[in-house]
């Protein structure tokens, strides 16, 4: 008898746990975004779809957790430069949405701790900002504060991406000798690209990556750093009419000086 209850009892306990773990289940699907800006997230219905396509948001981001989805709401797509973004839509994982509206324009925004907080920088400048941090499940507010004298005294919450990695930058007088020494190794190796040589050359010196080019003139950015760039003219080695072939033997024309630029890819 002991036996028999323990397995009813067994048995019961795994006939009320399979809702919960379908449930589970579709809210481990990762949120979505198609080419058309459609946003798909998990809800109790199974997929769900939010049809804010790309005139609707103006910048979207997913958490880390891969199921909550930030929507900054275009303006008007009919100004230009667009206005400022006056509010903030999180597309959560249960198929439900919250809207942050913290009454000036956003300057910034990311989210915090996996998706489960989001913090955003308001306000009609940088210098006269606000950064306040929400509850994404509720959009109720967690933390407020004003804009310091000193960005570096923000708490880690508040800080963007860009601010954590240059703050995590190690420092020293060895270490800033070394970067001179290797910014002066990269100029020794652009010098040597000189007109005559080939498109080969370039090979293990610079790779390629994307923007407007064809085979006569291209953007290359450094192996070791995207952000160090030249400009590259070339003269075709033969089928001269096919702009889009681009053949190794091709001849360099010139090269322009190096310069820094933000790579396309970031």
């Amino acid at each position: 008898m002991r036996n028999r209850a323990t397995l009813n009892v067994t048995l019961l306990l795994m006939l009320l746990a399979l809702p919960c773990a379908a449930q589970n289940t579709g809210y481990n699907k990762e949120a979505e975004l198609d080419e058309k800006g459609n946003i798909f997230v998990s809800s109790d219905a199974g997929r769900l779809i939010w049809m804010a396509d790309r005139r609707h948001c103006s910048e979207s981001g997913f958490a880390t957790d891969k199921q909550t989805v930030g929507c900054m709401v275009a303006t008007s797509t009919d100004v230009f430069p667009p206005a400022p973004s006056l509010k903030l839509e999180i597309y959560l994982k249960g198929g439900e949405k919250r809207t942050i509206e913290p009454g000036a324009p956003i300057l910034d925004w990311h989210f915090w701790e996996e998706g489960r907080a989001v913090a955003v920088h308001s306000g009609l400048n940088v210098r006269q900002g606000t950064y306040t941090l929400y509850e994404s499940a509720t959009a109720r507010v967690i933390e407020k504060l004003a804009e310091p004298a000193n960005e570096k005294t923000l708490p880690r919450w508040a800080k963007s991406q860009a601010q954590i990695q240059d703050e995590a930058v190690p420092m020293s007088v060895a270490l800033t000798q070394e970067r001179t020494y290797w910014i002066a190794k990269v100029l020794r190796q652009i010098e040597k690209i000189e007109p005559g040589m080939r498109r080969k050359d370039l090979v293990g010196i610079f790779t390629t990556e994307g923007g407007l080019s064809n085979r006569f003139q291209r953007t290359y950015v450094h192996v070791d750093c995207p952000y160090i760039k030249v400009n590259v003219r070339f003269k075709p080695a033969s089928d001269e009419a096919n702009a889009l072939k681009e053949d190794p033997d091709d001849t360099i024309e010139s090269v322009s000086q190096p310069f820094l630029q933000w790579s396309t890819m970031d």
